[in-house]
């Protein structure tokens, strides 16, 4: 049975990865495959470079780079009805005249994470009758585990059957010494935490601006007749960074008020 990685660049499939490579899950894996959606953060791309130079020095190992396309791109494209298929990204809906909320259907993971892994691996295995695909599940997450739907792909998660934690991850990097990746995710997601928006807003400006004109764009989406959002709130993104950015300078005031609310670092969060 070959042994592949989905990598995503981030943390635990990044350690995923290098543990794997070292032996440290029995199997070793042939593969390890990164579905570009176009639109990680720079940093992520940034940090894959490095990675792919890292594997390929210490392990003689090749990551394979594959797209489907840029879902930002499209997803324009699709608005200005320059692209008949949308690319099923989760957005925030909310009715303008009653108040009432949903939000669509997720279909983005599956077209640009799943279907071209899965592709890939039938391209470079054409007869392989059962695959073991690896995925970077720590685990505190473990709620995140699924089968696999097709019978010639076994999911497995590695990470969670030595129970090894995020913050195992984080340490395992420190300890050789090595870069701690940032987070892999599509910069236009909908899932963002606020503390996620605030990080790509204060470090990535422009990859921000460009959210910003993508929600713009959204609000009349083709098909929907309630207004879509990127964030949870269902307000422009313009405006939320506006609350977020003042919530972030009130809490620093009340720390200097209260300079008894700074404790020491107890070294488990991880930063």
């Amino acid at each position: 049975m070959e042994h592949i990685i989905s990598l995503g660049a981030g943390m635990q499939s990044t350690d995923l990865l290098l543990r794997g490579l070292e032996g440290e899950f029995g199997e070793v894996p042939t593969h390890a495959i990164f579905s570009d959606t176009g639109n990680e953060p720079k940093g992520v791309y940034t940090y894959l470079e490095w990675l792919i130079g890292y594997v390929s020095r210490e392990y003689n190992f090749t990551i394979e780079v594959i797209s489907k396309g840029n879902i930002y791109r499209d997803m324009i494209a699709y608005v200005d009805k320059e692209r008949k298929r949308p690319s099923g990204i989760p957005l925030f809906v909310k009715n303008p005249k009653t108040g009432k909320k949903g939000i669509l259907k997720r279909q983005c993971t599956w077209d640009y994470k799943i279907r071209p892994i899965r592709k890939h691996i039938r391209t470079l295995l054409p007869e392989a009758k059962k695959v073991s695909l690896w995925l970077g599940i720590s685990y505190e997450e473990m709620e995140r585990m699924k089968k696999a739907n097709v019978k010639w792909i076994t999911h497995r998660f590695p990470l969670i059957e030595k129970r090894i934690r995020r913050i195992d991850c984080i340490q395992n990097f420190k300890a050789k010494k090595l870069p701690v990746p940032i987070r892999s995710s599509c910069v236009i997601c909908p899932y963002h935490s606020d503390k996620y928006w605030l990080w790509i807003y204060e470090h990535e400006r422009d990859s921000f601006d460009a959210a910003v004109v993508l929600d713009e764009k959204i609000r009349h989406y083709p098909g929907i007749q309630d207004e879509c959002f990127l964030h949870e709130s269902r307000k422009p993104l313009k405006e939320v960074i506006v609350e977020l950015l003042k919530g972030k300078k009130h809490a620093a005031k009340q720390l200097e008020m209260f300079p008894e609310l700074i404790q020491e670092c107890e070294g488990i969060c991880g930063n």
